[in-house]
C-alpha cells in the first residue's frame, strides 16, 4: 500500500508541476529517522454516518471532548457531521449562508468573542488553481453538553472570511490551523514541491476581501491537514504519506517554530488520509481516511507516550 501510495503521491505532484531538487527551496526529506512521542495508531470505531462519504476535515470539540466534528469534500452541503468518539452518528450541522466549492479543512479554535470556541470551516480547495478568490467560514460551536442534541439544525451567525494570496496567485489547499492564543488562522498550501505557510492575521476582514500573507516555504508536499493543540504549544502537520510533529520550546510564532526542525512520527498510511486534529486534551489526535477501499473508514487516535 505504501509503495502504491508513494507512486501516486510523485503522479500528483508531476501532474501539477515538477521541480528539479535544484529549485527546491527546501526540499522535502521523507528518510527522517520515527519518534516514539506519540503510540501507533489505535482504532476507535468505524464512521457510522452513511452520508460522510468524503471525509475531508476533522476538529474535536471543546464545549464537549466526546464529541469529534467532520465535513465532506466538494459539492457536498454545507454543513458539518457530528460523531462521537466511537464514530457514532450524533448530528448535522447546516451553516446558515454558506455554500461547499470545495471545502477541504476545518479547524476548532478561539474567534471574535473571548472564550467562546469557534467552528471554521476551510473552502480553499482548487485542484486547477483556477478560483478567484477563496473562503473560511467561521461561526460558534454551539453548546453541546445539551441532553438532546438535535439530528438536524442550523447554525446562525456564521461570518464568511473571503480572501486572496498576497502573491497573488491562485493555490490548492488543504490545511488551516487556528492559534488559540491570537486568533489568527494558517493556511498550508498543498501541491508545490515545497509548500506555502500563509496568515490571515486576527481581526479577519468579514466586509471585503482579506488577503493572506505568505511566511514561509516548508520542506513538504502533498499536504493534507494541520492543526495547533488547544494551549498553542504543539503543531501537527499531515501530508499522505507522514505526520509531522512540533513543540515550542519558548515563546516563539507559529511561524518560527515551523522554521524549526520537525520530529516525524508514527503513521500508518490511510487510503486518501486527509484528516488529523488534536483532543481538545492535547494528550492524543485522530486521523481519519476520505475512502477506505470499500471497506469501513476507521476513526483512529494516537497517544502520547
Amino acid at each position: 500500500m505504501k509503495k502504491l501510495l508513494a507512486a501516486f503521491f510523485c503522479l500528483m505532484l508531476c501532474a501539477n508541476g515538477c521541480k528539479s531538487p535544484s529549485e527546491d527551496t527546501n526540499p522535502q526529506v521523507d528518510n527522517q529517522e520515527v519518534s516514539t512521542l506519540f503510540t501507533d495508531r489505535q482504532s476507535l470505531g468505524g464512521i457510522q454516518i452513511t452520508d460522510l462519504n468524503e471525509a475531508s476535515g476533522l476538529a474535536s470539540s471543546r464545549s464537549n471532548p466526546i464529541y469529534i466534528w467532520s465535513h465532506n469534500d466538494s459539492g457536498g452541503a454545507p454543513q458539518l457531521y457530528l460523531m462521537t468518539q466511537a464514530g457514532a452518528d450524533s448530528g448535522r450541522f447546516v451553516l446558515d449562508g454558506a455554500q461547499n466549492i470545495d471545502w477541504e479543512d476545518m479547524a476548532i479554535g478561539s474567534g471574535p468573542t473571548a472564550g467562546q470556541p469557534y467552528l471554521y470551516a476551510a473552502d480553499i480547495g482548487d485542484n486547477r488553481a483556477v478560483r478567484d478568490n477563496y473562503t473560511i467560514y467561521r461561526v460558534p460551536e454551539p453548546d453541546l453538553t445539551v441532553a438532546d442534541i438535535p439530528a438536524t439544525s442550523t447554525l446562525s451567525g456564521v461570518e464568511a472570511i473571503n480572501f486572496v494570496y498576497d502573491d497573488g496567485n491562485a493555490r490548492d489547499a488543504e490545511a488551516i490551523m487556528v492559534d488559540p492564543n491570537t486568533s489568527d488562522i494558517y493556511v498550508v498550501s498543498k501541491r508545490e514541491a515545497s509548500v506555502i505557510l500563509y496568515i490571515l492575521p486576527f481581526p479577519q476582514n468579514t466586509a471585503q476581501l482579506d488577503t493572506a500573507d505568505r511566511l514561509r516555504v516548508l520542506p513538504f508536499t502533498m499536504v493534507t491537514a494541520a492543526d495547533i493543540s488547544p494551549n498553542g504549544n504543539e503543531v501537527l502537520i499531515k501530508n499522505y504519506l507522514n505526520v509531522y510533529h512540533w513543540s515550542k520550546s519558548g515563546t516563539e510564532s507559529i511561524s518560527d517554530l515551523l522554521g524549526t526542525a520537525p520530529s516525524r512520527l508514527l503513521y500508518t498510511v490511510e487510503p486518501q488520509g486527509e484528516s488529523i486534529a488534536w483532543h481538545s486534551s492535547s494528550s492524543t489526535y485522530f486521523t481519519l481516511s476520505e475512502a477506505g477501499n470499500n471497506e469501513p473508514v476507521i476513526l483512529y487516535n494516537y497517544t502520547r507516550n
